[in-house]
C-alpha cells in the first residue's frame, strides 16, 4: 500500500494550498456537494478561498489558510477527483443510488504546530482507500465510507453525512445536514494516544484510547454569480467523542471543533 503515498501527496497538493489547512480531516465532510449542470457531461472546475480550522484535530486553537479545491468529473461520476469527495470511481449506479471506491489523503501532524504537542513526534501523511454508498435525488444527498489508512498510522476509518439541499432562489442553494465519523484503535491511538516515549518527553500520562467518535452539524451556501463564476460558503460545528474524548490533547485542547471556509469557484466545463 505504501506505493500509493506518492499518488497521496500529489492529491493532496491538490486539494489544499496548505498542509495544516486541512489536517483535521474536518473540512471536506463540511463543503457543500451541491452538483453542477451537465451530470452527463465533463464537468471541471476550480475554487480559491480561505480556510479556518484547528491546528489539530483536538486543539482549541485555529489557524487561517489559504484552500485551493478542484472539481473534476467524468460523465456519471465515473471517476471524479474534488476536495469534498477525494479520488475515486463510481462501479455501480441505479437511479440516485451509486457506489465505488475512493482514497482520500490525511494529513499528518507537525509536533511544532502546536504548544500542546511538544514532545509527542510528528505523524506522517496518510493514504486512505476504500469504498462509498451514496443516494442523491436533488434534494436529499446522503453518502457513506469505510476506508482503511496506511502510511502514518493504520487502522480502519469511517464517515457519513446527510445533506437536505433548498434551492431559494435560481441563483442561491442552501444545505444542511448532520455528520458522523468513527476510528478504529490504530487511527484513535496515533492521533490521541500517549505512549511511554511520548509520556517522557511530553509529561502527558500514558493514554490508549481505543475508538474515536465525532458528531457534528454542517451547513454550505452557494450564490451562483453568474454561468462561470460562484461564490461559496461552508461551516460545521461539532464534538469529538468516545475513548478519544479523554485524552491528555484534549485536555489541553477542546472537544468542540468547527470549521469554515469560503471560496470563489470558476467552472471551466461544462
Amino acid at each position: 500500500m505504501h506505493r500509493f503515498l506518492p499518488i497521496l501527496a500529489v492529491l493532496a497538493g491538490c486539494l489544499v494550498a496548505e498542509r495544516a489547512a486541512a489536517q483535521t480531516g474536518l473540512a471536506p465532510q463540511a463543503a457543500p456537494a451541491l452538483g453542477a449542470p451537465g451530470f452527463d457531461q465533463w464537468r471541471i472546475g476550480i475554487g480559491f478561498g480561505l480556510l479556518v480550522t484547528p491546528d489539530y484535530l483536538g486543539s482549541n486553537d485555529v489557524t487561517v489558510r489559504p484552500l485551493a479545491a478542484p472539481e473534476i468529473r467524468a460523465p456519471y461520476d465515473t471517476v471524479f477527483l474534488s476536495f469534498r469527495d477525494g479520488l475515486g470511481a463510481t462501479v455501480l449506479r441505479e437511479g440516485p443510488f451509486s457506489a465505488g471506491l475512493v482514497l482520500r489523503p490525511r494529513f499528518g501532524r507537525d509536533q511544532d504546530d502546536n504548544s500542546a504537542l511538544r514532545g509527542m513526534g510528528d505523524i506522517r501523511l496518510s493514504g486512505e482507500g476504500g469504498g462509498f454508498v451514496s443516494y442523491s435525488d436533488g434534494t436529499w444527498l446522503a453518502r457513506g465510507e469505510v476506508r482503511y489508512g496506511f502510511g502514518g498510522y493504520s487502522g480502519v476509518v469511517a464517515d457519513a453525512r446527510v445533506d437536505r439541499v433548498w434551492r431559494v432562489h435560481p441563483q442561491v442553494i442552501l444545505s444542511a445536514g448532520p455528520r458522523l465519523s468513527w476510528g478504529g484503535s490504530g487511527f484513535a491511538e496515533t492521533f490521541f494516544g500517549v505512549d511511554e516515549d511520548q509520556s517522557q518527553r511530553s509529561g502527558y500520562a500514558p493514554f490508549r484510547p481505543n475508538d474515536y467518535w465525532y458528531a457534528a452539524v454542517a451547513g454550505g451556501a452557494t450564490w451562483a454569480i453568474d454561468q462561470r463564476w460562484a461564490l461559496i460558503m461552508f461551516g460545521e460545528v461539532g464534538r469529538i467523542m468516545g475513548q478519544s474524548a479523554d485524552s491528555p490533547l484534549i485536555d489541553r485542547g477542546s472537544a468542540t471543533q468547527g470549521v469554515f471556509g469560503l471560496t470563489m469557484a470558476y467552472r471551466f466545463l461544462p
